[in-house]
């Protein structure tokens, strides 16, 4: 009589638990419309099937209710915020006023008390950096919030561009490391240098840039390095400079990874790890980052 008792018990736990059950299949975060993956999401945590994550693409999030960029956003007193890419790593904008027109600003307006905003949720062991606002994660582990394990990082954000292919290579210094394997007529870590068939020639190579051969049997082929800041087959076409010392967007080469920095007037491309973009937003290489098409 106990046991059956017992075990009527454990059917009605199991059963109300259940019932209180958050899941994602029943889009508690709202997605849809202009709130969609990968942009914003929902996770299952992953220790507690009773609840859910709905993430926002600047790197915050909610338990079991929609994440919402402009939620978390004060423009000041009479600006209004307005949910939407309209920059490379941010994601809302402030419809401000100067007392005699509206205009749209890159941030909070100029009156603003910027808000503190609320602590993060780490998986997988991962930390909160309530100074940093950002998860510390357990070694081999990724993401804003820790939640993609080594196995998934291989080549997944990678793009090797002109039918560029990737694979996991195995490396002395680093156990793993992600290369573009590319066709014949392009070069670069990304396959991204288009080639001109023959030979450097001392012309071929504009504004600075760097002339290199590759043969492939008796095909050759002649690949130009740029300068940061100048783009192009033959490196013709300068497309920034620096306005002011800082870290700039690379918007030419962000999808690998790639971005500036400005001492002075002094240009130099730097590089996040394979797979990661920088993140404007926590001044951090990440691996949710979306880039100018």
């Amino acid at each position: 009589m106990m046991h059956c008792i017992t075990s009527l018990l454990v059917i009605i736990f199991t059963l109300t638990k259940s019932s209180l059950a958050v899941q994602c299949n029943t889009n508690p975060c709202i997605l849809g419309a202009g709130f969609s993956p990968p942009a914003y999401q929902c996770l299952q945590v992953p220790d507690n099937f009773n609840d859910v994550i709905c993430t926002c693409p600047d790197g915050q999030s909610e338990i079991n209710t929609p994440c919402r960029v402009c939620n978390k956003v004060n423009c000041g007193p009479n600006g209004v915020c307005i949910e939407k890419s309209f920059y490379e790593s941010l994601f809302y904008a402030c419809g401000c006023t100067n007392g005699s027109s509206i205009y749209i600003h890159p941030g909070p307006c100029p009156d603003a008390n910027p808000t503190t905003p609320a602590p993060g949720i780490c998986f997988n062991g991962g930390v909160y950096n309530t100074a940093a606002g950002i998860c510390i994660c357990q070694a081999g582990f990724s993401g804003p919030y820790c939640e993609i394990s080594p196995g998934q990082t291989n080549c997944q954000n990678v793009v090797c561009a002109n039918g560029g292919v990737c694979n996991s290579v195995a490396t002395i210094e680093n156990g793993v490391d992600q290369q573009c394997s590319c066709l014949d007529g392009f070069s670069g870590s990304n396959c991204e240098l288009v080639g001109v068939s023959g030979r450097c020639t001392p012309d071929l190579c504009q504004n600075g840039g760097i002339c290199e051969e590759k043969n492939n049997g008796v095909t050759s082929y002649a690949f130009c390095r740029c300068p940061s800041g100048i783009a192009g087959q033959c490196c013709q076409t300068p497309y920034f400079s620096c306005p002011a010392p800082g870290i700039f967007a690379d918007s030419t080469n962000c999808k690998y990874g790639r971005y500036f920095q400005c001492a002075g007037l002094n240009l130099s491309t730097l590089s996040c790890p394979r797979g990661l973009r920088y993140n404007f937003m926590k001044m951090r290489c990440d691996s949710d980052v979306s880039c100018p098409i």
